[in-house]
């Protein structure tokens, strides 16, 4: 099973939907969204794709957030999301709060955290758990977007090229290189990275873990 996962859009709705169109060429089953979507608008593009999404630190108006989102026949949790696929535990979250995604990734408990926020691009493994940020579709270059074969691990960075905005009165758009990004569209990809064999997972994680959708409640505060 193949599934995106994108962040920090921040209202680029051209930016989006490019991104969208290039993850279903990559026959993604469904997109993670890790925060800052900003507007019900965009939250509209992701229609075509069954998305989940989590609210990052710009994402101000969340009832109307909600209700764009369940329009489309999405879901979205406040803090944090998780879920299991082909029998792996997966979480995703901004990290705007970074004792979230301390907890997440230290947890022992997910075979993948994924989180937005910084707007660069990244992976690493914290014991069991492979962490990775996808990066944003605003304010990077170039901006970028993943794809993460859930059985073999493998990640394929995906690079959304953005085309120049039309001249005006024949003088052509020059884009900042902080916002603009644009590049091949597909990077090489990744190595998988692999998890060593264990027996029958548990149930539900260490006490030490946070809370989610179906597990036990976090220790210390949560807010949003």
């Amino acid at each position: 099973m193949r599934i995106g996962v994108v962040s920090d859009t921040h209202d680029r709705q051209e930016a989006v939907a490019e991104a969208v169109r290039l993850l279903m060429e990559q026959h993604v089953e469904l997109i993670l969204h890790c925060g800052d979507i900003e507007s019900p608008d965009t939250v509209r593009v992701f229609r075509p794709i069954p998305t989940h999404f989590v609210f990052g630190n710009w994402d101000k108006d969340r009832a109307k957030l909600a209700t764009a989102i369940k329009e489309i026949g999405g879901t979205h949790s406040d803090s944090f999301g998780a879920l299991e696929l082909d029998g792996k535990r997966i979480a995703w979250v901004h990290s705007h709060e970074r004792h979230q995604l301390r907890q997440l990734e230290n947890a022992d408990f997910f075979d993948y955290v994924f989180y937005g926020h910084t707007h660069v691009r990244e992976q690493h493994r914290t014991g069991k758990t492979l962490v990775a940020n996808p990066g944003a579709l605003f304010r990077a270059n170039p901006k970028t977007c993943i794809v993460l074969d859930v059985i073999s691990g493998e990640i394929k960075p995906i690079i959304v090229p953005i085309p120049p905005k039309p001249a005006v009165n024949g003088v052509s758009h020059t884009s900042s290189v902080a916002d603009e990004g644009t590049g091949s569209i597909i990077m090489p990809a990744l190595p998988a990275l692999s998890v060593p064999p264990r027996a029958h997972a548990p149930s539900s994680p260490p006490n030490n873990s946070p809370s989610g959708p179906d597990l036990p409640p976090p220790v210390g505060p949560n807010t949003t």
